[in-house]
């Protein structure tokens, strides 16, 4: 299998598992960047997050135009290539429609790290991109990664979020952590005040979050259960 062919099967696996952990539904994507150029894959357009296969995997340059694939590439393409032209850094980006992430935004509510899973992100609050439009425009996109800034993730107020990351494994990992994060944080917060991770606690739990082990841990977990949910069927 090919470098390319392998990435496509990524793609398609991490779109299945994104729907089973409930972090996209019939709207929200993952890409990855083909590694040493300004190429990216993506899912196509019309087809369901649950049933992608490599063959719905588009290739698309850096100017969103389609150079390879049957589909179109989903309309909030720009979110995904105005961050890569933003940061050379980064080789995959989701889009999500996280639930609790969403609600912490309508409440205007900060999400700081005062669990394991959000000091992945680091110390501080995520960033908040104000407009709740979807982002079909470079300018848009343009925004968006500015939000995104030099972090890992921003929320979008009443619409999603964004992660990015070094690898399509480590942005996966980052979308369940950031939802959990906010899940545990919302629950937390019925019950009275909440006791924040300090700088010192979020540098040394986030550093184990970031283990290479860790990442493949969290990875391997949902190919499981996407498996055992019948979601894998058809991609070897």
């Amino acid at each position: 299998m090919s470098e390319i062919d392998d990435l496509k099967k990524k793609v398609a696996m991490a779109c299945r598992m994104l729907f089973v952990a409930e972090l996209v539904d019939y709207s929200g994507h993952i890409s990855v960047r083909i590694p040493g150029t300004d190429r990216f894959l993506i899912r196509g357009h019309p087809v369901s997050r649950c049933e992608v296969t490599p063959d719905d995997v588009v290739t698309v340059d850096r100017d969103g135009k389609r150079l390879d694939g049957k589909w179109n590439p989903p309309s909030e393409l720009p979110m995904h290539i105005r961050t890569y032209r933003a940061r050379d850094d980064i080789q995959s980006v989701a889009h999500l429609h996280n639930r609790m992430v969403v609600v912490l935004s309508m409440a205007d509510r900060p999400l700081i790290p005062a669990s394991n899973p959000g000091a992945l992100f680091g110390p501080g609050a995520i960033p908040v991109y104000q407009d709740p439009a979807l982002i079909h425009t470079d300018e848009q996109g343009d925004a968006v990664a500015r939000t995104v800034g030099k972090g890992d993730a921003a929320i979008l107020r009443g619409h999603g979020s964004i992660v990015v990351g070094q690898s399509i494994e480590w942005t996966f990992a980052a979308c369940v952590d950031l939802e959990e994060s906010a899940a545990r944080l919302c629950l937390a917060s019925t019950l009275g005040p909440v006791k924040f991770y300090t700088d010192d606690e979020v540098a040394r739990v986030g550093k184990g979050r970031r283990k290479p082990s860790v990442i493949q841990k969290v990875w391997d977990h949902y190919v499981a259960k996407a498996r055992l949910a019948g979601l894998m069927d058809g991609l070897g």
